[in-house]
């Protein structure tokens, strides 16, 4: 099985991705939209994409690449983030005066950063493992890059310093993404997205009040700005139950009725 991750080696993604689906062949991308795509245009059988963090939130590319690209949510991956602080071999954290990492993961360190490295300038780049690429290639004492442990061995760096996530748990949640829809097993969960043109009071409660009326669990609810006209927004919603299941249809042709657009991102077995 080809399955799409973003790269280079050693992303969080891929080890999610390895999670699901054990061995697979990985294909390492530039960019969350260009994972979706490749599993849209059948180059990949399945795509592994960040969705949501513990402390972060959401992951906005990966919401718009739900929305816009012909692709389907098959299976939900939770995965608990650590991150080490990762340097070139015999550099001190005294040391450091700049550290590489995903803007997600430099927040998630923020309270280490600012106890430690309160002087280091951080720098944003598209992953944990493009960081530590980085790093590797520079050969400085001065830099570092946060990320998982396991780059350290994949581009020959150090740890310095061991979970610098702070204290408490720290989950993402991951998305498989695939082209066909999942079979009902019982216990499942329904992403969607909606945009409505129809701009006056009570129309989001009227849309909601289609679960309500059915006794469906909203799980999580959201809005993004639409991208094309300001002011303008999609609302992303998880549930409880399967898009096939009776209560669940009665819903979504509910919520169809009374938007401009409705999307069935995917129903999938629950995690959480």
């Amino acid at each position: 099985m080809i399955v799409a991750v973003l790269g280079p080696r050693g992303t969080y993604s891929e080890l999610a991705a390895r999670k699901h689906f054990g061995k697979p062949d990985l294909v390492y991308c530039s960019s969350i939209s260009e994972v979706a795509g490749m599993v849209e245009e059948g180059k990949a059988d399945a795509g592994v994409v960040p969705v949501e963090s513990m402390r972060e939130g959401s992951v906005g590319e990966t919401l718009d690449a739900l929305a816009w690209c012909n692709v389907r949510v098959t299976a939900e991956i939770v995965l608990p983030i650590v991150h080490s602080l990762l340097g070139v071999r015999g550099a001190r954290l005294d040391e450091i005066k700049q550290v590489l990492s995903h803007p997600q993961a430099l927040s998630q360190c923020r309270e280490f950063l600012r106890t430690n490295l309160p002087h280091a300038e951080l720098v944003e780049v598209s992953s944990t493992a493009r960081a530590a690429e980085q790093v590797s290639r520079m050969l400085s004492n001065e830099i570092a890059a946060i990320g998982p442990k396991e780059l350290a061995e994949i581009y020959d760096l150090s740890v310095l310093v061991e979970d610098v996530s702070g204290n408490g748990e720290n989950v993402t949640r991951f998305f498989c993404l695939g082209r066909g829809k999942v079979p009902r097993t019982g216990r499942d969960k329904t992403s969607i997205v909606f945009y409505t043109e129809r701009d006056r009071p009570g129309i989001l409660y009227e849309i909601l009040g289609e679960f309500a009326l059915r006794q469906i669990n909203l799980t999580k609810i959201e809005s993004r700005p639409s991208k094309k006209v300001l002011g303008d927004y999609l609302f992303f919603i998880d549930f409880e139950g399967h898009e096939d299941d009776d209560l669940v249809r009665e819903a979504l042709e509910g919520v169809r009725r009374k938007t401009a657009m409705l999307k069935v991102i995917g129903s999938y077995p629950r995690r959480f």
